[in-house]
């Protein structure tokens, strides 16, 4: 196994040799969103195979990692102790899931947007400052340490409100050059009322003057997430796995 640490620095040369080689290869497509916003971040470590045919990406800051081609044990078990999610694809996860036990692997659907943005609820819609975030004392601690975080890293976090209230947020998960993965949530309370949409198509419009098309994934087991993207036009165009 050839491993290449990101963090301290060291190796940088290869770091950036194996990220060029691997996204020539990995085409800008929903599929490899996830994948290729990895390889696009200065944090991310890589190990890659000597034979050079898999590579585990993965960013502690992000949670994530990705598996492409064929794995080393011994890339997996570093990537797995440093984040709680890893990425499989068709191709490789028959040989993934042994080497991780301890992960339950789950299949989820990629959506690509519709060319046409969709038709928005009548619900206000704005850019939630990190300030304004940190006082909405009606979220649960976990998702509004999410988007603390995100809007910290000076990402964009959108908001839909219910007169005062912001009650449903989107942001960019995942940013490559010409698409970017959506993440959502909505308080219970408020699900099933247009508020996500709302937050959504604002979003994409945003994100669309921009050049960039929106994806959509959803686990197999989230079917209201699956119904909500059909609902705005969303059109079905790969499937992954996520291990956790």
């Amino acid at each position: 196994m050839v491993f290449v640490a990101a963090r301290d620095g060291r190796g940088a040369g290869r770091v950036d040799d194996v990220r060029k080689r691997y996204l020539a290869t990995l085409p800008d497509l929903p599929i490899w969103v996830e994948t290729r916003d990895l390889l696009l971040r200065a944090d991310a470590r890589v190990a890659e195979r000597p034979s050079r045919d898999g590579i585990v990406v993965w960013s502690a800051e992000a949670g994530l990692g990705s598996v492409v081609g064929k794995p080393h044990r011994d890339s997996l078990a570093l990537a797995s102790a440093d984040v709680a999610e890893l990425l499989a694809f068709s191709d490789n996860i028959d040989r993934v899931r042994p080497f991780l036990p301890g992960f339950r692997a789950e299949s989820a659907s990629i959506f690509v947007a519709p060319d046409r943005l969709p038709v928005a609820p009548d619900h206000p819609c704005r850019e939630i400052s990190p300030n304004e975030i940190a006082r909405q004392s009606h979220l649960t601690d976990a998702l509004r340490d999410e988007l603390l975080a995100v809007a910290r890293r000076g990402m964009s976090v959108v908001a839909a409100f219910d007169g005062e209230l912001p009650v449903a947020f989107t942001y960019v998960g995942s940013e490559t050059e010409s698409l970017w993965d959506v993440s959502i949530d909505t308080i219970p309370s408020h699900r099933r009322r247009g508020y996500a949409s709302a937050a959504v198509v604002h979003l994409m419009r945003f994100m669309k003057e921009r050049g960039k098309s929106a994806v959509w994934g959803a686990l197999e087991s989230n079917v209201a997430s699956e119904s909500l993207a059909r609902r705005l036009g969303f059109v079905e165009a790969g499937t992954l796995w996520v291990l956790d």
